[in-house]
């Protein structure tokens, strides 16, 4: 879904499925690939949310 609404530039949205996706099943958000290449992408988003890139930050997929 968070890649839909990447696509649909809505990446406020693509990011709040992320993180209830993280908060469900966070082995699918941290560890596959798909998923953090999903977290990456919403977070270098100039308008992402903060708990996005903070997520991403924790995962190692964005430089401090």
């Amino acid at each position: 879904m968070a890649r839909a609404y990447l696509h649909a530039d809505a990446p406020s949205t693509a990011a709040r499925v992320l993180l209830q996706a993280d908060h469900i099943a966070p082995a699918e958000v941290r560890h596959r690939p798909a998923g953090r290449d999903t977290v990456a992408q919403v977070a270098r988003d100039p308008d992402a949310p903060t708990t996005i890139t903070q997520l991403a930050l924790t995962l190692g997929l964005l430089c401090p």
